[in-house]
């Protein structure tokens, strides 16, 4: 480590900002995955279910365009601890299943402030930095789940600090490529982020050390590929490759997505431009395009922007990745403003970016938790064996109702058919209020199978779910 760089280490030990920003947040997002213990979308359950099936032997069959290194070797390992230690309830385990993502979370904000440390060699436009990205919405809210891009993006920012600088960097680059192969495996379009880091080792000086470093992360990230992708595929799916292949199938051939609303316009993330970047932040994005020191940053967030448009199914969680870069630049134009405008208006701005960011994570509210209560309540009941869930994910899949329980998938709404191809011999089924309202015939067809109201279940603003029993009667 040269000089430099044990300065900048032993003033981030020492930052009481740094560390305050840390602490608050790791309390909040704690407190969040305990708080709202429901789901999002589905891709959250697949970490957990997966998790358990490893740890805990739970009887769950995997989608096989998945990678499955990172509930294998970063979820499950905590789930199978809190089970040594006594720990059985499936709450209990759906939380600790979020403990690593909490704390990969709070280094990612000790990543951020360090590369704006190295690029921009204040502490100003580093405290700033963590403080923008630790209180925005989409880490803070995500960091507090399962979802697996908390984990990628740690990779992707190990990435960008190894290429950014220090000896035997040509070294430092295979490691930032290796960095990126971990993170393409939690989610293949991470892949996006090469380029920026291709850009940033060759901007550095050029000549024959930017082709060394270049060389570097392209064959760490091979490598890296052939053990995270290729080795661990054949391990889990019995062919190198396997769920790549079949990712690609379904995202670039079939544009089969797990969604009911699967394809999106290509303006996309341009649309839901304030859902990412609050308007308040403009200012400052505008004086940090003078400054030279972040000028990488801006291939962090364009790229991932440009390249994920391009693909049919489009969601705002996708640009995690690019959230750290656009806090970088966020802060610079603060630190820039400072020296030009009155501090009093650059101070508002930044308190009202970071207020409309924190107000972001009320997306949480609307996780799943009544239908997961729901399922709680069906598993406490012996007599229950074989359930009908409409949007199955909702209630956990089978994390809560465990293996001693089918569970059977409506659609949501659910239809006739559906409901009398999927009722016989169930004990309960599991719908939505507002389908029944909107659908007459649903509760109907329920009817003709012989299913009465049971309960309505309410959490806050989760979804209400009707629970419907076979051979009771209605209230």
């Amino acid at each position: 480590m040269n000089p430099a760089e044990r300065t900048t280490s032993g003033r981030e030990r020492r930052d009481p900002v740094l560390w305050g920003v840390v602490a608050a947040t790791t309390a909040l997002r704690v407190w969040l995955a305990w708080h709202f213990f429901g789901f999002l979308g589905g891709d959250d359950v697949e970490v957990l279910e997966e998790a358990l099936r490893v740890a805990a032997g739970l009887r769950y069959s995997p989608w096989n365009l998945r990678n499955l290194l990172l509930p294998d070797t970063l979820v499950a390992p905590f789930i199978r601890l809190a089970i040594a230690l006594g720990i059985h309830d499936p709450g209990a385990l759906a939380f600790v299943a979020t403990i690593p993502l909490v704390a990969l979370a709070s280094l990612n904000i000790i990543l951020v402030y360090r590369l704006a440390r190295a690029w921009c060699g204040d502490i100003a436009t580093a405290r700033l930095s963590a403080l923008l990205y630790a209180f925005h919405w989409l880490p803070l809210a995500y960091g507090s789940t399962v979802y697996p891009r908390t984990a990628s993006t740690t990779c992707v920012l190990l990435a960008a600090a190894w290429v950014s600088g220090g000896r035997r960097d040509t070294l430092r680059a295979a490691g930032a490529g290796a960095a990126v192969a971990v993170a393409f495996a939690d989610r293949y379009s991470e892949a996006v982020f090469l380029l920026p880091l291709v850009l940033l080792a060759w901007s550095r000086d050029g000549g024959r050390r930017s082709i060394r470093r270049c060389s570097g992360l392209a064959g760490g990230f091979a490598a890296g590929a052939m053990v995270t992708v290729g080795a661990y595929d054949t391990l889990t799916w019995g062919s190198p490759f396997a769920s790549l292949v079949e990712f690609a199938k379904a995202t670039l051939v079939e544009r089969a997505f797990a969604s009911r609303i699967p394809l999106q316009p290509p303006l996309f993330y341009l649309q839901r431009l304030l859902f990412w970047c609050p308007p308040t932040l403009v200012p400052a994005l505008v004086a940090a395009w003078r400054r030279r020191s972040v000028r990488a940053a801006w291939a962090f967030v364009a790229v991932p922007v440009v390249v994920l448009s391009l693909i049919a199914h489009k969601e705002v969680r996708y640009l995690q990745g690019a959230i750290p870069f656009l806090a970088i630049l966020g802060a610079a134009g603060f630190v820039a403003l400072s020296g030009r405008w009155r501090r009093s208006v650059v101070g508002a701005l930044l308190v009202l970016t970071v207020a409309s960011e924190v107000f972001g994570v009320r997306v949480l509210a609307g996780k799943s938790m009544a239908a997961v209560t729901a399922a709680r309540r069906l598993a406490a009941d012996r007599s229950v064996r074989v359930v009908a869930l409409s949007q199955s994910w909702a209630y956990g899949g089978r994390a809560f109702l465990g293996n001693g329980v089918e569970v059977r998938d409506l659609p949501t709404p659910p239809d006739a058919h559906a409901i009398d191809a999927a009722t016989p011999g169930a004990e309960a089924v599991g719908v939505y209020l507002n389908d029944l309202q909107a659908h007459p015939a649903v509760r109907a067809a329920l009817a003709r199978n012989g299913f009465a109201e049971r309960e309505r279940v309410e959490w806050g603003e989760s979804k209400t779910v009707v629970v419907f029993r076979a051979g009771r009667s209605g209230r």
